[in-house]
């Protein structure tokens, strides 16, 4: 269906690749826009799947986009047989609903059953979800790094500011506590001040998590937010992310800086990111 040339064949006629077209399944925040801007810079035939309740109104409203429900499995089958689609990509907050507001369709609630819906932590039900799309649809399910070139977080500081030592004993301590929250496909975020927990993430996301910790914050040394990937991470999904908001937040609640996990973290419009980070004496860090 899709023709990939060599690069002679391309020097030969003058023809680029033809790349696959994309299915952008699209949640909250600013991530899903990006993608859009690197399939228009790249030529490449898209369309995006915007889930009710979850993308932002407006998200597409520029784009080839149909909205979807969470449990409209059979109609996102339907509609990448329809329009072709090669390739999927999930990206965007997804707040995880009950089983009664998710209203699944038959197909989606056969997958579920199989996975184990309410026995299932997030990353469990992402790859169970992504198997059963790659094997209903009959398409290739692809991490949002494979498209947006630079988007893992690397290792060392980003931007100016850089943790003391306060900082990198809570840097420490919350990556124990994540890898134990990983383990158990919990949550990804740790808040930790002065050695002591403020926070985790459960099911109400990192954002949620910042502000629940803004009143629990100690006099001295501010808190640090502390972002690690589950040991049993599927990359192509919910991989732990810094943007724009997150640091907005961060800030809000007094928090000090941000370290995540590099080169299995992204950081999200880097540039604006680095930026607010650096007006504000916050530290941005990828540590391995």
């Amino acid at each position: 269906m899709f023709c990939k040339l060599t690069e002679s064949a391309r020097s030969a006629s003058g023809m680029t690749t033809l790349l696959p077209k994309l299915g952008i399944i699209s949640g909250g925040g600013t991530a899903p826009l990006r993608v859009i801007e690197t399939c228009r810079a790249q030529n490449r035939p898209y369309f995006v799947i915007c889930l009710e309740g979850q993308a932002d109104a407006g998200l597409a409203s520029d784009a080839p986009h149909k909205w979807l429900p969470l449990g409209g499995f059979g109609q996102l089958r339907d509609l990448i047989a329809a329009e072709q689609i090669a390739e999927i990509v999930m990206i965007g907050r997804v707040r995880r609903p009950s089983l009664k507001e998710l209203k699944p369709d038959w197909l989606a609630l056969k997958s579920l059953t199989k996975i184990g819906f309410n026995m299932s932590g997030d990353d469990a039900l992402l790859r169970g979800i992504g198997k059963t799309i790659e094997q209903e649809c009959n398409v290739r399910m692809i991490g949002v790094q494979n498209i947006l070139g630079g988007v893992l977080l690397r290792e060392g500081k980003i931007g100016v500011h850089v943790p003391d030592e306060q900082a990198f004993c809570d840097i420490e301590r919350g990556v124990k506590v994540a890898r134990a929250l990983g383990e158990v496909d919990v949550g990804q975020s740790v808040i930790v001040q002065q050695g002591l927990v403020l926070g985790v993430e459960a099911i109400e996301g990192t954002d949620a998590l910042i502000a629940r910790c803004a009143g629990l914050k100690r006099e001295g040394p501010a808190p640090v937010l502390v972002k690690w990937a589950k040991p049993q991470q599927d990359a192509r999904f919910d991989l732990p992310a810094i943007g724009p908001d997150t640091v907005k937040a961060a800030i809000k609640a007094g928090l000090k800086g941000i370290a995540a996990e590099a080169e299995r973290s992204l950081l999200i419009d880097r540039d604006t990111t680095k930026q607010i980070a650096d007006e504000n004496n916050v530290f941005i860090i990828g540590i391995r």
